[in-house]
């Protein structure tokens, strides 16, 4: 028994020395075509992969081929492997040909591929030993990973666990469609309970409510799915060895972005606490700004140069500025304010902002010119240019009036700011202002008596206030008449325009009834009639006789 293995112990040495021998005079005639076998220009790098995995990257070219055929001979061989070969070990044998060295790779009599000294990498300082060493790992995983896939236990395992996987896929996609219905009814239910019932009075939030409930809902059961099938495709594919190296690059990625994040937010952390600091000193800022001009507005505070009317435009001037500073204090500490992204949206913002609000900006600085010149508020009757009404509000950027029509006539702030204002309402206590009309009577009636009778149609007027007293002005002499003006204080200035009415009005009636005729404005001859309407013409059909209150007021005068 001993001499039978000696004399296969022997045999099996002659084998391998014979092998041996094959491969060293193998490796000459790959070196053979070149002396220089580095990367050329021409010739890209070409990657060698096997059952997914990256085994090495071919640089320099071989016996006049590329690095691409290099790779696909290589995975060419690699993939011709019979079964029984996978078992054994893998053996790199090293030869050289004057400077150039290599190292070739075999599995039993089978050569797989060979590296070269100019496949490697020149920003890679490591010896080339190493990196062949390395490269042997990698060939081994990848075989190791086919004898694997060939094993159908593990196939059919993997099927197993895939179809387990699938089960429970389906019965946590089915509970999260379930806990989707439950969770959308508690929050439609928390909403009407704590916002409806406080909002409800000013606006109906239902419908908004229950949609924005509904799509949060759904968005959140669409991301969890989501979760779920990523999670099922990784460990799906790391049951099968020839798909575990997708399903370890699908996981990279998600620890990759979850580690992201987590960075991210911890990076973020620091800044988003300077910017909360921030914001809580200006609101306290702020604060502090409305209760000081509060109480100018209410006169509980006398502040040099600041008046009541213009404390709350004043308040929102300040309140703007202090907002812009803080915002400004805070904008290097958002998370991605450093980023050129962030910056480049910045400027493109700002230019848009720049060139489409020039006209906004001019009306923004014209209102605050009608604010600060108090010319007029809220509930006076004034004209600007051809324009009279009520001022209903004075905004930001124009001011709006309704006149004796109910028409909302809105005026920039710049046609304001460029028109002259009449202001007809009473101020600080003061009377308002005089309304005037003019007559124009030949010289042939007393002024005495014009003045009378003009005092008495004001007098006969409701809506004109006997305090102060009206008052006529003889304005001008004529060559064919004197002009009077009647001056007389409107009860309510925003009826101005009604009162105008109702006053000439009763001056006809009043010059009708002693027989003055009113030649207005202007008249060269006296007429062979007098112009005038005696008192039982005055309501003629369809007209309606005067009040008894009239009557008594013209027996008083």
């Amino acid at each position: 028994m001993s001499r039978r293995k000696a004399a296969t112990l022997l045999a099996g040495l002659w084998m391998s020395l014979i092998v041996c021998l094959t491969m060293l005079s193998a490796v000459p005639t790959a070196f053979a075509q070149t002396s220089h076998p580095a990367a050329t220009p021409d010739a890209p790098a070409a990657d060698l992969r096997y059952m997914d995995r990256p085994i090495t990257t071919f640089r320099a070219s071989l016996t006049g081929a590329t690095p691409q055929q290099r790779a696909e001979r290589s995975y060419a061989a690699l993939d011709a492997l019979p079964e029984s070969m996978l078992r054994l070990p893998t053996q790199a044998v090293q030869g050289s040909l004057g400077q150039n060295r290599g190292i070739v790779f075999r599995r039993g009599d089978r050569i797989l591929f060979a590296l070269l000294e100019g496949d490697v990498d020149e920003a890679d300082n490591r010896p080339f030993e190493v990196i062949a060493g390395e490269t042997q790992m990698r060939l081994d995983a990848a075989l190791a990973a086919r004898q694997a896939q060939l094993h159908w236990p593990n196939i059919i395992r993997g099927i197993l666990l895939a179809l387990l996987a699938t089960a429970v896929l389906a019965i946590l996609v089915w509970t999260a469609g379930r806990l989707q219905s439950r969770l959308q009814t508690r929050l439609q239910y928390a909403i009407e309970a704590h916002l409806l019932r406080r909002t409800s009075k000013t606006f109906d939030w239902t419908g908004s409510a229950f949609h924005l409930v509904r799509q949060i809902v759904q968005l959140l059961f669409l991301f969890f799915v989501a979760a779920l099938i990523y999670v099922y495709l990784i460990y799906v594919l790391e049951r099968f060895p020839v798909s575990e190296p997708m399903g370890e690059r699908l996981s990279d990625f998600l620890w990759n972005l979850l580690n992201t994040f987590a960075l991210g937010i911890v990076n973020a952390i620091p800044g988003l606490i300077a910017i909360a600091v921030i914001f809580l000193l200006t609101r306290a800022l702020h604060n502090l700004i409305n209760n000081v001009f509060a109480a100018i507005q209410q006169r509980h505070l006398n502040v040099p140069g600041l008046h009541p009317d213009t404390a709350d435009a004043s308040r929102r001037i300040v309140a703007i500025v202090v907002w812009a500073l803080a915002l400004t204090f805070a904008y290097p500490y958002f998370p991605g304010a450093q980023s050129d992204v962030f910056k480049g949206l910045s400027v493109l913002l700002g230019l848009m902002v720049s060139l489409g609000s020039a006209g906004i900006v001019n009306q923004l600085m014209s209102g605050i010119v009608v604010t600060y010149s108090r010319a007029f508020q809220a509930g006076d009757m004034v004209q600007i240019g051809d324009t009279s009404g009520v001022v209903v509000s004075v905004d930001t950027l124009s001011v709006k009036l309704t006149n004796v029509r109910q028409e909302e006539v809105t005026i920039p702030n710049a046609v304001v700011v460029g028109a002259i204002v009449h202001n007809f309402s009473s101020r600080d206590g003061k009377a308002p202002a005089l309304v005037v009309t003019s007559v124009t009577i030949g010289y042939d009636t007393p002024w005495r008596q014009v003045q009378a009778m003009l005092c008495l149609a004001a007098a006969r007027t409701q809506s004109i206030a006997q305090s102060p007293q009206p008052f006529v002005l003889q304005r001008s002499l004529s060559d064919f008449y004197i002009e009077y003006d009647l001056h007389v204080a409107p009860v309510n200035p925003a009826q101005r325009l009604l009162m105008l009415s109702e006053l000439h009005s009763q001056i006809v009636d009043v010059f009708n009834e002693f027989g003055v005729q009113i030649m207005s404005p202007h008249f060269e001859e006296q007429p062979k009639a007098p112009v005038i309407i005696p008192p039982d013409g005055w309501t003629p059909s369809p007209a309606r006789p005067a009040s008894d209150s009239g009557k008594t007021k013209t027996t008083e005068g």
